[in-house]
């Protein structure tokens, strides 16, 4: 018999993409349901915000109140509106497709922050929707581990791309605390009108602002993105995901190395109308492989590490400092 695998302190991983239809939803639950059969207990939030279906993809017709029960104050604690995924050590939290779930409000996006960041367990996954609103943004940008979703498809690498680099500037335009020094990083991000490089810009930030440069420059080392490749259907496919890696390296001065790669295959297709996980039947073997390496970068990655502020010497977060400083005082 395997010896029980070593439970590691718990983490939040979001899975993103920016465009729809690249298969984030079936990443993050054959993910978690891997996560699961490895012996980590792994809670699946459903965070598609008007769009969920990760409860559909287990065959839940009635999934309970969920998330919504949540945002309404129906219930107290996302605990409460979690319910068993009927595989090994996997909940998920189910969400709303309520009209104007995808709107909620400053203070509600920061309950929930908080709420998923104390979850606790050993492995958190938040499943977002498409596109680059704030709330979507922001889910991601607090989590430890981003996985970031695409095709080859040109418009999923764009998007992708794009929404990544939404992430980068939300975060560092909410770093400063005085607003001069936002107003001053503001500026260098944008330049006149466009997108400038982020090494760029920190060049330009050292000559007058090094303290603040130093801190854009830790906040971009413990990033925390990694890219998931799927639909692939060759070997031509991998050197277009390492451009990726390369470009987003030299634009955004990040390090997002392609930890696992999907084929395009009938067995992933048929998962979805049979509703079982690919991850639960052990096929196809090179499907459950990429998804068993993918499971284990993520409990690999060092948690502690991109919590803490290594320049600025600060304690470590379970929150960016930009939602701790925006959420009232616990009571």
């Amino acid at each position: 018999m395997a010896a029980e695998p070593r439970k590691r302190a718990g983490r939040v991983v979001a899975v993103s993409g920016g465009k729809g239809g690249v298969g984030k939803s079936l990443v993050s639950l054959n993910l978690g349901v891997m996560l699961g059969r490895l012996g980590y207990k792994t809670t699946i939030i459903d965070c598609d915000l008007g769009a969920p279906n990760i409860h559909t993809l287990l065959g839940m017709t009635r999934p309970g109140p969920g998330l919504g029960g949540y945002l309404d104050h129906e219930v107290d604690s996302l605990i409460e509106v979690a319910i068993d995924a009927g595989t090994p050590n996997l909940r998920i939290i189910p969400g709303t497709s309520q009209p104007g779930a995808a709107n909620i409000n400053a203070g509600q996006k920061l309950r929930l922050l908080r709420a998923i960041a104390h979850l606790g367990g050993d492995v958190v996954i938040v499943d977002v929707g498409a596109g680059t609103a704030y709330n979507t943004v922001d889910l991601v940008a607090a989590a430890d581990l981003k996985l970031v979703v695409m095709t080859p498809q040109l418009t999923s690498l764009q998007n992708a791309y794009t929404f990544l680099k939404a992430c980068v500037q939300r975060s560092l335009r909410r770093l400063p605390d005085d607003t001069d020094a936002r107003a001053v990083l503001e500026e260098l991000l944008t330049g006149e009108g466009e997108s400038r490089p982020v090494a760029r810009a920190v060049a330009i930030l050292r000559d007058e602002h090094g303290e603040l440069a130093d801190a854009v420059v830790d906040v971009l080392a413990r990033f925390g993105v990694m890219l998931v490749g799927n639909m692939t259907t060759s070997d031509r496919d991998q050197v277009v995901f390492g451009r990726m890696t390369n470009m987003i390296s030299d634009y955004l001065m990040i390090q997002a190395p392609l930890v696992a790669t999907l084929p395009l295959c009938d067995a992933i297709r048929k998962s979805v109308d049979t509703r079982i996980p690919a991850a639960l039947v052990d096929r196809p073997p090179e499907v459950v492989g990429a998804l068993r390496g993918l499971a284990r970068c993520v409990l690999d990655a060092d948690v502690k590490r991109l919590r803490v502020a290594g320049r600025l010497k600060a304690a470590e977060r379970t929150l960016p400092i930009w939602v701790e400083r925006d959420l009232p005082a616990p009571r």
